[in-house]
């Protein structure tokens, strides 16, 4: 583990300052100031999220939030990647260790789940916007299409199915947020067969998105449970 701190510091700060720096580009902020000129966190729920643009701002409006959003988190965990295969400071040191983490695969993972992490991170916590942001939704479908797409597809089509029978995207969000984990493990062991320790990391990881997604969404679950929870359209 020291060997490949050693060998990878550079790499993951500097793919985890890129990816907070993306995530950090609030496109619910952005593109509402665009249409309106005023800020989306002053409308309906105030978060700055495809759901509430939607609500607020229109179809037209969501759309471009959503695709940001995904786009910006794609692109976060892709450098991430590149930078853990290639800015090693020692590749030659590293290789002769023959530890499982640089395997080449399994490098470029500990770089892409770095950077969907800070990214997420950047989102929920915007730098260029206050520390105010959204609840990381968007984004982690973002970087799971990229990481484990049938995964993404599964819950993507289970948070729809969610949304179309109650009407509460908060409850699509977060049954799609507890399946994170369960699902990242079923794939990587049974469809991809990877080995323990890369499965064991990359259910790690989906825990503690899993875990921001549900504190992030923690007065909305408290709203579904009293009843009272804001509904897609029609009353509460």
């Amino acid at each position: 583990m020291f060997l490949f701190l050693q060998n990878s510091w550079l790499a993951m700060l500097l793919a985890a300052v890129i990816a907070y720096l993306l995530g950090s580009v609030s496109f619910a902020i952005i593109v509402t100031r665009c249409f309106t000129g005023k800020d989306i966190r002053t409308y309906g729920s105030g978060n700055a999220g495809a759901t509430n643009v939607l609500r607020s701002q229109g179809k037209l409006p969501a759309l471009l939030t959503f695709v940001g959003d995904l786009l910006k988190s794609m692109l976060s965990v892709w450098i991430g990647g590149w930078l853990l295969l290639n800015l090693q400071l020692s590749p030659a040191t590293a290789a002769e260790a023959g530890f499982l983490m640089y395997d080449p695969e399994n490098l470029q993972l500990i770089g892409n789940y770095l950077a969907g992490v800070f990214c997420i991170i950047g989102h929920l916590y915007p730098l260029f916007f206050g520390f105010r942001g959204g609840k990381g939704v968007m984004t982690t479908l973002g970087m799971m299409l990229l990481l484990d797409w049938k995964s993404a597809l599964i819950l993507l089509g289970l948070f729809v199915l969610i949304v179309l029978i109650t009407r509460m995207v908060s409850l699509g969000s977060c049954v799609a947020a507890i399946l994170l984990p369960v699902m990242t493990y079923v794939m990587r062991t049974f469809a991809y067969h990877q080995k323990w320790p890369t499965v064991a990391f990359c259910t790690a990881v989906a825990c503690v998105i899993a875990l921001i997604l549900l504190v992030k969404h923690r007065e909305n679950i408290k709203r579904i449970f009293k009843g009272t929870e804001s509904k897609l359209w029609g009353n509460k």
